[in-house]
């Protein structure tokens, strides 16, 4: 059963300490007696909530207008079954102390600290933050002690902050409205330290009418319009963007939905290569073409060309680099994106004329 003191405590906020003389003090029969559950360790837990044991006292001080307790060498305070569903990484308290004063938190026992520190001796209540030793996830029960005496007006547990996830690619834009139309200026924008080669992005068609565009290609897809990048803009350089806009009827909100869409490699595309040999009695021209016979844009290729097929001295609209066996064929810069249903053109010259098929791997 518990029961009442009428205890003078000798303390002022003047002197550093929280209570004032002549307070009714609650003392707990059990050192072991802690809140119950069902706090909000994200709000602040007022000290008319803490469960104490015989060196802690609660109590409330009618001049400041506050209530808290006053944990002496040996006390405690506890919180039973406190979830911190979203985490923590530090506890915040409103306090004061009369000495420099050795604060400990401790979780589940008191055996069991996460936080150890000095707070020095104050006159006046301060909010201080207090980094865990190691981040706090799940229910627990959650315990305040110290070796001497420090006064307890609240606390709350500081949410884990969550990294922001930024994306490879993000699509900004600044909307002009007009009576009866519209224009928006776009920026694809490169957050990564590489260059992205090739981009494409759908924009909501009840968010915007697109009548004309610059810079770019626009088609249908469904609810969305399919937006591709010229051959010129279609690398966005590490760290850089790139810029096009649209303009069409009616007023835009100023929020556009939009989502990039993800790239796709040779290997998955539907492609075919078809070329043509020009044979003379000294050497040969071989005429290319490249085709994306299917929905999805192709960001970049390689075609690998047996050196036994055919010898190249010059070539146009590729880069040729050599190993021992293959000729390997890059994309200049204006023909690396391939869009859906799209095609590109290139070719070699060499000695000799082509006698047969010329042996090729596409990548």
């Amino acid at each position: 059963m518990k029961k009442q003191f009428g205890i003078l405590l000798s303390v002022c906020l003047v002197a550093g300490m929280f209570f004032t003389s002549n307070v009714s003090v609650l003392a707990a029969e059990s050192e072991e007696t802690i809140v119950t559950t069902g706090f909000n360790p994200y709000e602040k837990i007022e000290a008319e909530n803490f469960s104490v044991n015989e060196r802690a006292y609660a109590g409330c001080n009618p001049i400041a207008r506050s209530c808290g307790v006053d944990i002496r060498e040996g006390g405690y305070i506890g919180f039973k079954d406190v979830d911190f569903a979203e985490g923590a990484t530090a506890i915040n308290i409103n306090l004061i102390s009369r000495y420099n004063v050795t604060l400990i938190i401790c979780v589940d026992s008191l055996d069991n600290p996460l936080y150890s520190g000095e707070v020095p001796n104050t006159t006046s209540l301060e909010y201080r933050s207090f980094e865990l030793n190691t981040p706090l996830t799940g229910v627990h029960d959650v315990y305040f002690t110290a070796n001497h005496s420090v006064s307890m007006d609240y606390w709350s547990a500081q949410k884990a902050t969550v990294p922001e996830v930024k994306n490879d690619l993000t699509l900004e834009y600044d909307v002009y409205n007009w009576d009866g139309g519209h224009k928006v200026d776009f920026k694809v924008v490169n957050n990564t330290d590489n260059d992205i080669v090739g981009w494409s992005v759908k924009i909501k068609k009840s968010d915007c009418q697109i009548d004309q565009s610059w810079c770019v290609n626009v088609s249908d897809e469904g609810d969305y319009y399919l937006i591709t990048p010229l051959d010129w803009n279609s690398i966005v350089p590490a760290g850089g963007s790139i810029d096009f806009g649209i303009n069409g009827a009616g007023e835009v909100s100023e929020t556009i939905e939009y989502v990039f869409v993800e790239p796709v490699s040779a290997e998955e595309e539907e492609l075919a290569l078809n070329y043509d040999i020009q044979n003379w009695d000294t050497g040969h021209n071989v005429f290319f073409k490249l085709t994306n016979n299917s929905d999805n844009q192709l960001n970049g290729w390689t075609l690998k060309i047996d050196k036994q097929t055919c010898k190249i001295e010059s070539s146009w609209g590729v880069n040729v680099e050599e190993d021992d066996s293959y000729y390997i064929l890059t994309p200049a810069d204006w023909n690396t994106v391939i869009v859906p249903h799209g095609e590109t053109t290139f070719g070699i010259q060499g000695p000799d004329a082509i006698e047969g098929s010329i042996e090729y791997t596409l990548e």
